[in-house]
């Protein structure tokens, strides 16, 4: 007996001692803040590329401000991957100078390249997570998503419509102005207008507002729906008597002398184009959300003012759009703020018009907050800094 009493008294003995050794438990880690809905913003004051704007009020800045030399250092290991959608034209230029002169790269983040004609081809993807980055149009398509709850934000803006000389204008068959039979938009009735994406798509959006100003509708003309490269042979071959286009390709059929210009300047100030994330990276990757925006927000500040011109950044456009040098160096530059500042009120009034035409599926405004989120944007300009 006293030797059982002996030998459950060194057991127990050894049991306290590691106890006593163990480790402390890891608390459990807390939620991530919630994102707060965006403040409304004031209608954008235009500015080129040569007429670069200040630096916009921080929304919902971070608790801690980390440095850029913190956040590069971070970026280190084997490259994160991010697959982004894009449109091929030069309202998304700041992401190409982001990967062609080496900002993402700095931020250690491989980008995977995804064209996609619309915004309607992106969603899909952007919502179930398989692809992470949207550098699309906002569609009617973008507003139902948001109103069905799918997983999407706006992150930023594209480019955006300046106050005058606009870059997306609405062109019209040379040989029908010259015979006199379209000298204005309200001749346009009953004819066939290109249109990328057709009804519910951002090009349909400068389509209505430019008939709402002569008192028509959309109804009163034969969208075609037709991918922006394709509207250029289309003029060509006379299968469009319209069409609504931006750069690069608004300048080819310009310099190609099928079409003059129509209509411009249709929705001044308008952010028609934006930068979307999916859910699924806001939640699972956000850190890598973040240093992309940094790049992205790097990228817009290289194309401000003279730089847009710059030899390095030609190429990159070049290599990401169809446009040629010429083009680009005669072309009108698209309007990008150099901290992609979001204007809620633009956002707004396009969900107002698509809803007025019958393009969603839905009848009441959506909320601020199931739209946009801000706070990738506004970590990236508080790591940056104003532009300089």
């Amino acid at each position: 007996m006293k030797g059982k009493l002996l030998v459950l008294l060194i057991a127990l003995t050894a049991a306290i001692a590691l106890a006593a050794c163990a480790p402390a438990a890891t608390p459990a880690p807390t939620a991530a803040p919630p994102t707060t809905a965006p403040q409304a913003t004031t209608a954008p004051q235009a500015t080129t590329a040569s007429q670069p704007t200040t630096a916009p009020a921080v929304t919902t800045a971070p608790t801690v401000a980390p440095t850029a030399a913190a956040t590069k250092a971070a970026a280190s290991g084997t490259p994160d991957k991010v697959t982004v959608a894009y449109v091929a034209i030069t309202n998304f230029a700041p992401l190409y100078l982001a990967i062609e002169r080496g900002f993402m790269k700095e931020q250690n983040i491989d980008v995977s390249m995804q064209k996609v004609t619309t915004a309607a081809d992106a969603l899909p993807f952007l919502a179930t997570g398989q692809y992470d980055v949207g550098g699309v149009g906002i569609a009617a398509a973008t507003f139902n998503g948001f109103n069905k709850g799918l997983d999407f934000r706006i992150v930023a803006s594209a480019a955006i419509q300046p106050l005058k000389n606009g870059p997306t204008v609405l062109l019209v068959r040379k040989d029908l102005k010259d015979s006199g039979k379209v000298k204005a938009v309200a001749d346009l009735k009953g004819l066939k207008v290109g249109v990328a994406g057709a009804a519910g798509s951002t090009g349909a959006y400068f389509v209505a507002k430019a008939l709402e100003d002569v008192g028509l509708t959309f109804k009163d003309i034969t969208a075609v729906n037709l991918a922006n490269p394709d509207l250029v042979q289309a003029m060509k071959q006379g299968s469009v008597d319209a069409a609504l286009v931006g750069p690069p390709y608004s300048d080819q059929i310009l310099k190609d002398g099928t079409g003059v210009l129509l209509a411009q300047d249709i929705a001044p100030g308008a952010m028609t184009t934006v930068w979307m994330y999916s859910g699924k990276f806001i939640k699972d990757r956000p850190d890598v959300a973040k240093r992309f925006m940094i790049a992205l927000v790097e990228g817009a500040r290289a194309m401000q003012g003279d730089k847009y011109l710059d030899p390095e950044n030609i190429k990159a456009y070049m290599k990401y759009t169809p446009s040629t040098e010429a083009a680009i160096k005669s072309g009108v530059p698209p309007t990008i703020d150099p901290n992609l500042q979001i204007y809620l009120d633009s956002i707004k009034n396009m969900e107002q018009v698509f809803r007025t035409e019958g393009w969603t599926d839905y009848k009441t405004a959506i909320p601020s907050d199931k739209m946009v989120d801000t706070s990738f944007l506004d970590n990236a300009v508080k790591v940056l800094g104003a532009p300089k």
